[in-house]
């Protein structure tokens, strides 16, 4: 019988093939190890915590909710809370936070004034118009609400609606070249062109470059 030992030495593919697994081979293995582990880790806390905001705008939700639910008397933030749901168009739960800072703060204008953008937005327009209208129960300047309103009202072609809305918040306002502009809007349809290039002419001294002011006057043939 043959001894091993006899058969010589083994081919040199042979012999590479008995080796330790290369070092660099056994790295690789290692760092491969340890980010599997690592995910795992990851999979693990996100089970626990549940999903992570992907957007700048759930996170600024995911913080609200947490400031709410930490103390839900904080009426400040249930509004803050409201106005996020808003800016993610969740019209539905903003409105809920905006009607429960109105339960008990009554006369708070932010609530109102964005509960009745809300409604605009959802096609409840004799409900908004409600809620609008009151803002101006407690701040009878209020720039936006007019300016809503006055929108709202000249789309409609409702231009008396225009100047009941806008009159008194741009008499005390007079630097608001949108409400100028809308008072024009509502005089040149009414008929009165003088009150009506008067209104765009102090538009213009307060905002410029407002196209829609410089059209209104080439409308009427007058100059700036």
């Amino acid at each position: 019988m043959t001894d091993e030992k006899d058969l010589g030495p083994l081919p040199e593919d042979t012999q590479d093939s008995q080796q330790l697994i290369p070092m660099w081979l056994a790295g690789l293995v290692l760092v491969l190890l340890l980010a599997v582990m690592g995910m795992g880790g990851y999979i693990v806390r996100d089970l626990l915590s549940g999903p992570r905001p992907n957007s700048p705008a759930e996170l600024e939700i995911s913080e609200r909710e947490a400031a709410v639910e930490s103390n839900p008397d904080d009426l400040q933030a249930v509004l803050s809370l409201g106005y996020a749901y808003q800016q993610a168009e969740r019209y539905e739960e903003a409105l809920e936070q905006y009607d429960e800072v109105i339960k008990y703060w009554p006369s708070d204008t932010a609530a109102l004034y964005n509960k009745g953008v809300i409604l605009l937005e959802l096609g409840r327009d004799e409900e908004a118009e409600e809620v609008l209208w009151v803002v101006f129960d407690h701040d009878a300047d209020h720039v936006l609400t007019a300016k809503t309103l006055g929108d709202y009202y000249a789309e409609k072609g409702q231009y008396r609606s225009v100047v009941a809305a806008v009159r008194p918040v741009v008499e005390q306002q007079e630097s608001s070249a949108d409400l100028q502009y809308l008072m024009g809007i509502a005089y040149e349809n009414l008929g009165n062109e003088e009150w009506a290039a008067a209104r765009y002419r102090l538009a213009l001294q307060y905002y410029p470059d407002m196209v829609e002011a410089h059209e209104g006057l080439e409308r009427l043939g007058e100059k700036p």
